[in-house]
């Protein structure tokens, strides 16, 4: 079963927020870099917090963070993605 709360959302949304204040010459550099980091979710659950960017195709970007608390949600663990282009704009 695939985690769904607010809690593993907010820390998802938190990373992505970080990644957002860096500019594309930067994200470019984190390229196939895998960030894995342990926090407390606002329920006091402790969640793995897993990040990674990728090369999505034509100058695109992708830094996609995978959330989960160690139990099941670990096989499907929440996941949310942000690209940016080379431009250094976002993708909606």
């Amino acid at each position: 079963m695939e985690l769904k709360n607010e809690s593993a959302a907010g820390l998802a949304e938190v990373r992505l927020a970080e990644w957002r204040r860096v500019n594309y010459r930067d994200w470019c550099a984190m390229l196939d870099d895998r960030d894995v980091r342990h926090a407390i979710g606002d329920d006091g659950k402790r969640y793995h917090v897993v990040s990674h960017a990728l090369d999505d195709g034509d100058g695109r970007i992708r830094m996609s963070v995978a959330v989960d608390d160690g139990t099941r949600s670990a096989f499907v663990p929440l996941v949310r993605d942000e690209i940016m282009n080379a431009d250094g704009t976002f993708v909606e």
